[in-house]
């Protein structure tokens, strides 16, 4: 009997450890959370479409808003996936240039389920740049090279948001707009990039991508 006791308290410990994880991750509550998005920022879980939606959404407005999101275009810079693994850099100045605010940190596989969410709903402009360009302006960033050479159709959060219509915005939409008020002097849809901001291909420190002030009717796709 007594050489049993300690497989019994083994067997007890083992219990309330199984217990305590199935409360941690089956019942909503903070800790629970924080390991789950812990473990999807460092790639050991994939993000759902839903849930890259909201991280691109709530990481990427800290800086800018999603207005001046929605207006990048191919004209007005390179695709996003050469574009967003630097914008740890412009965190990093943000938190130089205002020491009290507080900025989120993006990891690699956060970045590559950011880049898909706005290509999707943006617009995905990677094959109208030379494949060394890209790469060049990627850096050191291996899993966003990789992503790169995925194609669309097997980024499974791209493809699933290229998918709703409902969700889409920015330069394309646009056009569609304007298309389709062509010759129309009345209603005609306000010009996205008409808010006299004179950008040249990056992030500025007021908080809003660069690009240069043009008209998205000119645009020939």
């Amino acid at each position: 009997m007594l050489k049993k006791k300690p497989f019994k308290i083994f067997l007890i410990i083992i219990a309330v450890l199984g217990l305590t994880t199935v409360g941690v991750f089956a019942i909503p509550n903070p800790v629970g959370k924080y390991i789950l998005s812990q473990a999807k920022a460092q790639g050991y879980l994939q993000y759902t479409p839903a849930e890259a939606y909201e991280l691109a959404r709530s990481d990427c407005t800290q800086c800018h808003s999603v207005e001046r999101i929605k207006m990048y275009c191919p004209r007005c810079g390179p695709p996003f996936i050469s574009v967003v693994p630097h914008m740890e850099t412009f965190i990093d100045n943000f938190r130089k240039a205002k020491p009290n605010l507080k900025f989120r940190t993006m990891t690699e596989h956060q970045a590559v389920a950011i880049v898909q969410v706005w290509n999707a709903l943006v617009g995905n402009w990677e094959a109208d740049f030379r494949k060394q360009d890209i790469m060049k302006l990627i850096g050191q960033y291996p899993l966003l090279k990789e992503l790169y050479e995925t194609p669309v159709e097997k980024r499974p959060i791209e493809y699933a948001l290229s998918r709703r219509e409902d969700l889409k915005m920015g330069y394309r939409t646009s056009q569609k707009e304007l298309q389709s008020n062509k010759g129309k002097t009345a209603d005609k849809p306000k010009n996205p990039c008409s808010g006299g901001m004179k950008m040249s291909g990056g992030m500025n420190m007021s908080g809003g991508m660069d690009m240069s002030g043009h008209d998205h009717a000119d645009h020939k796709h």
